[in-house]
């Protein structure tokens, strides 16, 4: 159960995973810089793993921690980045909110970018970012488990998305998902929505000027046009995945 519990953590900082609710945000500027920030909250499963633990884990799991990291501090420590990849960590910071007792549990992570191609790399790197992170925080000694955590998949590997000055899309790479049935992290993601575990996930794209084009079965546009917000669960991703795809240019 233990490595479940971090298996979905983790899950959940990869901002497609959607474990209970994750919520990703950018707001790109006029001249294609802007922020990205990727919020989890894991909360509810703290009451889950406290309902199936020993007595034993529960002592090891009464923590509390509320702190920012640096992600200047431990960039360099991430294995197989880039050069490239280690500047766009080092740029951004990490809020732990943990309280066991009182079954909370949030993470958000920070970045800015210099221009919109920067948000796929920041996307697919953002696990990675909270797994090293959490590694060397007190408290997290009781969720890991002693043998560490399974190989972890992210929904961003089925997916291909592309940001370009005035236009961002994001398509299924179907022939990866084909396989999917065999990519053992997912059979436990299936476990855990079958333990009746509802998980969600927020996209939320601000633009600079209004949209022209919003295409996407998942898509509402705000009243001024520059807001773009996406609203997926987990079922979609196994029943339906299109509901993750989108055009938009502005």
């Amino acid at each position: 159960m233990k490595k479940m519990f971090f298996s979905l953590l983790t899950a959940c900082s990869l901002f497609l995973a959607g474990c209970l609710e994750t919520t990703q945000e950018v707001s790109i500027n006029e001249d294609g810089s802007g922020t990205a920030s990727y919020t989890t909250d894991m909360s509810a499963l703290i009451g889950m793993l406290k309902q199936m633990g020993s007595s034993e884990d529960l002592k090891e799991m009464n923590q509390v921690l509320d702190s920012t990291i640096s992600m200047n501090t431990i960039a360099d420590s991430i294995p197989d980045l880039t050069d490239a990849e280690k500047s766009l960590m080092k740029k951004g910071e990490m809020k732990i909110n943990m309280d066991m007792k009182e079954e909370r549990f949030l993470t958000k992570l920070n970045f800015p970018f210099g221009q919109v191609s920067d948000i796929a790399s920041l996307d697919q790197l953002s696990g990675k970012v909270v797994g090293e992170a959490l590694k060397g925080q007190g408290g997290m000694n009781g969720l890991t488990g002693e043998g560490g955590s399974p190989q972890m998949s992210s929904f961003e590997e089925y997916f291909k998305t592309v940001y370009t000055n005035g236009r961002i899309q994001k398509t299924l790479i179907k022939e990866k998902y084909e396989q999917v049935g065999e990519d053992e992290f997912f059979k436990s993601m299936k476990e855990a929505s079958a333990m009746g575990l509802a998980m969600k996930a927020n996209y939320i794209i601000n633009l600079p000027r209004p949209a022209s084009k919003a295409e996407g079965k998942g898509i509402t546009l705000s009243e001024d046009k520059k807001k773009i917000t996406i609203a997926v669960d987990m079922d979609d991703f196994f029943d339906e995945p299109a509901k993750f795809e989108y055009l938009i240019e502005y």
